[in-house]
């Protein structure tokens, strides 16, 4: 990459997205404000990948948005809670753009999951910090709000919900998952 792509890139901010309803609210809250972050995709071969791969890819070039996409080998996550995955995403990111100066995450309240606590983004926080020496800031706007706030939220935004993807094991809506179910419970399509 030329010296001066790297050195605007390394000014973006980085939103670790996948393309469903929560990272999508974060990028366009992002935008809104007047900020254009780069967005980043990780195929870490969570059985959805496929959608929000398509997802992540069609919001971005609606918005504008530069969009990275990694991928990590040789994991084979099951349904439910993915242990480490959020720490796992975390950790992409800054092996991505170890310079950049914000990283967000669309995590909220009310998930259960402990990788969606204000206790993991201070875990997180200090591994960037260790990691950066301070220079990279974790956001996690939404970790106080529960996902009816945040639909309230990305309806406001003008989040595109028929592009986004949030099932979680399966490219197409399961209708069982926590996230389906969480969408037709808030009449999100």
């Amino acid at each position: 990459m030329p010296p001066t792509v790297t050195h605007k890139l390394a000014q973006l901010d980085l939103v670790l997205f996948s393309g469903g309803l929560d990272s999508s609210t974060l990028g366009a809250q992002l935008l809104a404000s007047g900020r254009q972050p780069e967005l980043l995709f990780v195929d870490y071969g969570q059985r959805s990948r496929a959608a929000e791969r398509r997802s992540s890819r069609t919001i971005a070039a609606r918005w504008g948005c530069r969009l990275a996409e990694l991928s990590v080998e040789g994991l084979y996550p099951r349904k439910g809670e993915i242990s480490g995955r959020n720490a796992l995403l975390v950790h992409a990111a800054l092996a991505h753009r170890p310079h950049a100066p914000g990283l967000h995450l669309g995590i909220h309240a009310g998930s259960g999951y402990r990788d969606c606590s204000p206790a993991f983004v201070e875990l997180m926080q200090r591994s960037l910090d260790l990691h950066t020496d301070g220079a990279m800031r974790l956001s996690a706007p939404f970790i106080g709000m529960s996902k009816a706030e945040l639909v309230v939220l990305a309806r406001g935004a003008g989040v595109p919900f028929e592009l986004t993807h949030s099932c979680e094991v399966s490219d197409e809506p399961c209708r069982r998952c926590r996230s389906c179910r969480d969408r037709e419970a808030l009449d999100v399509r």
